[in-house]
């Protein structure tokens, strides 16, 4: 049994027509070039379509042929077995399951699967990764979307002296002052502890002892120790590896990761989970919630105004369950 070949001898680029003979027996023979080898010492590529396949010997001479179907038929009457992906290639009920088991994939690990992933890791990242990971992302903040606070010192110093009392003094937070006319009233926290205050968020308290402003930095507080921002940080990039993945693009991760944490939108749970721990901490303080009721209708207000798709201060939707939350006084 022969098929023809084109021959390279890995010594120059010259190609030989050669034929090349498969025996009973299990040997491969080339007489123009004295080769006899056992089969069981050749390569011979898979068939994938109609592409040339390649045979490989040891003294490093290797053949091309596009007689696909008489290999097959040599490969099989010498018992020889070969790997399924021709096979494959041609099912189009595998080729359209493999579609749905992929897809099927995807929207897992985009939903369960990051949800896992996000619950597992962020109880499991060391504290120096977190920190390093913020203060990269807060640099990259700086960059983009904020500025330098306009807030007097003495104003500084009276919220500053609220959130100690809020933290105990812990060295494990630490509250940054900015500006942002271009995310609005807003503050978050970083998976490190770190949070930050945007001015224009201060601007809305009414009341000058900043109770307002307390309960924020408190429900702040509070998607910190649930590990809210790390989890999302985490769904976030799990999503934009996928995606750069799929699109060969990975600049994509360096250039959306900074800016997933002040864009994506808190989920339902993570609200009430941050309000009752809020409210909890202002009742540890003895402070009234009605104060961040009232200036979470002021953010409701400022949202209103502002149908500019740049705005962030989606973030933290408002609802009227949780002003009316807030109102209550047990």
């Amino acid at each position: 049994m022969k098929i023809e070949a084109k021959l390279y001898d890995g010594k120059s680029s010259k190609e030989y027509i050669v034929d090349i003979e498969f025996r009973e027996n299990k040997r491969v023979i080339i007489n123009e070039f004295d080769i006899d080898e056992p089969i069981k010492n050749i390569k011979i590529s898979s068939r994938l379509g109609n592409t040339p396949r390649l045979i490989e010997f040891p003294n490093g001479i290797r053949c091309k042929s596009d007689e696909n179907d008489k290999i097959d038929s040599i490969l099989k009457n010498l018992n020889i077995k070969t790997a399924p992906i021709h096979k494959l290639e041609k099912s189009w009920k595998l080729a359209i399951s493999s579609i749905f088991v992929i897809v099927a994939f995807i929207v897992f690990m985009l939903t369960s699967g990051a949800d896992y992933t996000a619950n597992y890791l962020s109880t499991k990242l060391p504290k120096n990764i977190l920190n390093s990971a913020s203060i990269e992302t807060l640099k990259q903040l700086d960059k983009t979307y904020l500025q330098e606070s306009n807030l007097t010192q003495k104003q500084k110093n009276q919220i500053l002296k609220l959130f100690q009392k809020l933290t105990d003094n812990s060295n494990e937070y630490k509250l940054h002052f900015r500006s942002s006319p271009k995310i609005g009233a807003n503050a978050f926290a970083l998976p490190s502890g770190d949070i930050i205050l945007l001015d224009e968020l201060v601007f809305l308290d009414k009341n000058s002892n900043y109770y307002g402003v307390l309960g924020v930095l408190a429900h702040e507080k509070g998607h910190y120790v649930y590990r809210h921002g790390l989890k999302i940080l985490i769904k976030g990039t799990i999503a934009t590896s996928i995606i750069s993945y799929f699109t060969g693009d990975v600049s994509f991760i360096a250039t959306t990761l900074p800016t997933i944490l002040v864009t994506s939108k808190y989920s339902r749970e993570y609200e009430r989970q941050a309000d009752i721990y809020a409210k909890g901490e202002l009742e540890r303080l003895n402070i009234s919630s009605k104060p961040l009721a009232n200036i979470f209708v002021e953010i409701e207000k400022e949202n209103s105004k502002d149908n500019n798709l740049t705005n962030l201060l989606s973030t933290h939707p408002i609802t009227k369950e949780r002003i009316d939350y807030f109102s209550q006084e047990d």
